[in-house]
């Protein structure tokens, strides 16, 4: 019995594989280009301006829990 998920992913490796005469190289090459496009592609259409995380100095990590308690 075959998941179906799998064979769809066997199915799209095949057609890739086929699709780039069954050269590894040129499949790498394929790759490693439509990576660097989706960085491009998300590095425009991110926002700079906030930063999701604020940084560890500003959570006060780093601190050890003496130091944080007399803090206090």
């Amino acid at each position: 019995m075959t998941n179906h998920i799998i064979q769809e992913i066997r199915d799209a490796r095949a057609a890739l594989a086929a699709e780039h005469g069954y050269d590894h190289r040129r499949i790498f090459e394929w790759a490693k280009a439509a990576h660097a496009a989706r960085q491009q592609e998300l590095q425009q259409t991110s926002t700079p301006d906030k930063d999701p995380l604020p940084s560890a100095k500003a959570r006060g990590a780093g601190r050890s829990r003496k130091t944080s308690a007399l803090a206090k």
